[in-house]
């Protein structure tokens, strides 16, 4: 069930539908939406001025569709994300070796942990055409902001403190990393692991409330949601917290609770074709090695640790092989054979990424205390990496990464035939809460334009300056993707659907045609069409 625009049939046909709520627009320079706006070199972000027209739509109905675009125009503050030039490389003695000050957590760059950012009543959807009410919604959701979901990256980075303790090769700084960690731990352990923080069910429970005053009509003591779960601890709370948003100020309607699916939800731990190709596959293997072993990923690495170890103690750890550093009792990640030092700072990030979900600002500014701005955006860049290779578009002609999201894609479509065969109207949708691992492929099948479609070349490696896909944008915690479904009040026949990305407008695949140049409403029928390769509808169910 997605969230959808407040229709009330009382407003001027000229209205805009507005938030009321608070969004940084820190991640609007996406090229999925330069439709809706665009991006000055001063770092504002201004609404595209247009006029308001009547549109006629050519396709095969005579339906001449009435659209009225936002006519106002705005600026608005933009705190770039993930824009550094990640190809530059430095002179090893012009590396920055300043200690890290605390500052807030959005100075900071978290890849798919970023914490999910809402919209505010500046950022305006545009109206539904005329005639058309909304009278169903999809809605699929990623938990809300956790803790981490294990001890390894924690334990991991502790045994090679210890070494190095062992051995007096600490900085000042250094001294004081065991201490953060067993905080961290005994924060996360007091949660649970893998648990919604308090700020992951204030990500859904607020998510729920903005639905209902959104949509009132939709909620009525008639009307019927269905809800299912992947049936994770975690998963199962994010929907029960956006349930309570859900009710808070309305309460009349159904809620039927549906037994949780991971087939549906959790695909990528049954899917034996991507098991078989997450494991096996060499190309994938072959790109996120060559990005760990950038120069950039091995200088950077040198420069976080030489905060917190001695040179000394540096160079026994780049030297994997070296006789006096004993490794046994570390673990290797990803096929190596004995960490080295780029191995312990993608641990001491992986476990401090979680840190905007804590509230307490010693805890929730952890990883700017031992990454600077830099640093945080390069180990974010590595983590998309490997996110988006073995999650997403990953390489050209490789689908295995999202061929298992297709019965979801398959779920979306009969849950809306559903809606609109319901003659009495009460079934108006459903919600889904699931994880990552569901959002990422299933992004990735959609396609959207210059947001989840771009497959990179064989010959290349993925790279923030030849690719507009972002972990914090595609799966932050509490992502949502969300389709509304809009009725013709005069001809229940016309449907037409409109996609939200974490509550914001976005296309659907490019050989998709909306019904308007600037419009991000879509004919049903022509989205069956545009999908039906991956759908394996009949001809029958086409039209």
């Amino acid at each position: 069930m997605a969230l959808v625009t407040t229709f009330n049939s009382n407003y001027p046909e000229s209205s805009n539908q507005s938030y009321l709520y608070q969004y940084r627009l820190h991640h609007l320079y996406d090229s999925a939406l330069r439709p809706m706006f665009s991006v000055d070199n001063i770092g504002q972000v201004r609404f595209v001025n247009r006029r308001n027209r009547s549109i006629s739509i050519p396709h095969s109905s005579p339906t001449s569709y009435h659209y009225w675009p936002d006519c106002r125009t705005q600026s608005l503050g933009i705190q770039e994300e993930g824009h550094n030039d990640l190809d530059s490389s430095k002179n090893e003695n012009e590396l920055d070796f300043s200690p890290i000050t605390e500052k807030d957590d959005s100075d900071r760059f978290y890849s798919t942990k970023t914490s999910y950012k809402s919209p505010t009543k500046d950022y305006t959807l545009s109206s539904p055409p005329s005639g058309f009410k909304p009278i169903c919604v999809q809605f699929l959701a990623r938990h809300g902001s956790r803790t981490l979901t294990s001890h390894s990256y924690d334990i991991q980075t502790l045994k090679v403190w210890q070494l190095a303790k062992e051995r007096n090769m600490l900085t000042h700084l250094g001294e004081q990393l065991k201490e953060d960690i067993e905080r961290f731990m005994k924060e996360n352990n007091q949660i649970g692991v893998g648990q919604l923080t308090e700020l992951g069910r204030k990500e859904h429970s607020d998510m729920g409330a903005r639905l209902v005053s959104r949509l009132p009509m939709l909620f009525s003591s008639s009307s019927t949601i269905e809800v299912v779960t992947s049936g994770k601890k975690r998963v199962v709370d994010s929907c029960q917290c956006f349930l309570s948003g859900l009710t808070r100020s309305q309460s009349s309607f159904q809620i039927k609770h549906e037994v949780p699916n991971k087939t549906l939800l959790y695909f990528h731990k049954s899917c034996s074709t991507y098991q078989n190709f997450k494991q096996t596959d060499p190309h994938i293997r072959k790109k996120i090695k060559e990005i760990k072993n950038l120069e950039q990923t091995r200088l950077l690495a040198r420069q976080v640790l030489q905060r917190i170890y001695q040179d000394e103690f540096l160079q026994l750890l780049a030297n994997e092989n070296h006789a006096n550093l004993s490794m046994e009792n570390i673990d290797s990640i990803n096929g190596t054979t004995r960490p080295n030092e780029v191995d312990a700072v993608l641990w001491l990030y992986a476990m401090f990424s979680v840190a905007p979900a804590h509230k307490e600002s010693h805890l929730r500014n952890m990883l700017a205390k031992y990454f600077n701005r830099e640093e945080s955006n390069w180990f974010a860049y590595i983590s998309d990496a490997q996110e988006y290779y073995i999650k997403g578009p990953s390489i050209k002609g490789t689908t295995a990464t999202f061929d298992m999201a297709r019965p979801l894609l398959i779920d979306f479509f009969s849950s809306i035939h559903k809606c609109i065969e319901d003659s009495s109207k009460a079934m108006v949708g459903c919600l889904r809460f699931a994880h990552a691992e569901t959002i990422i492929p299933f992004a990735s099948l959609l396609q959207i334009p210059c947001f989840s479609d771009q497959a990179v070349d064989l010959n290349e490696i993925y790279r923030y300056d030849n690719n507009s896909w972002r972990g914090a944008h595609i799966s932050p915690m509490a992502a949502n993707i969300q389709w509304e479904i809009y009725q013709n009040e005069n001809d229940p026949h016309q449907i037409l659907v409109r996609m939200l990305y974490n509550e914001m407008e976005v296309r659907f695949k490019d050989n998709c045609q909306s019904i308007a140049p600037d419009s991000y409403f879509y004919d049903f029928n022509e989205l069956k069409r545009a999908y039906a390769p991956l759908l394996l509808l009949p001809n029958s169910e086409l039209n």
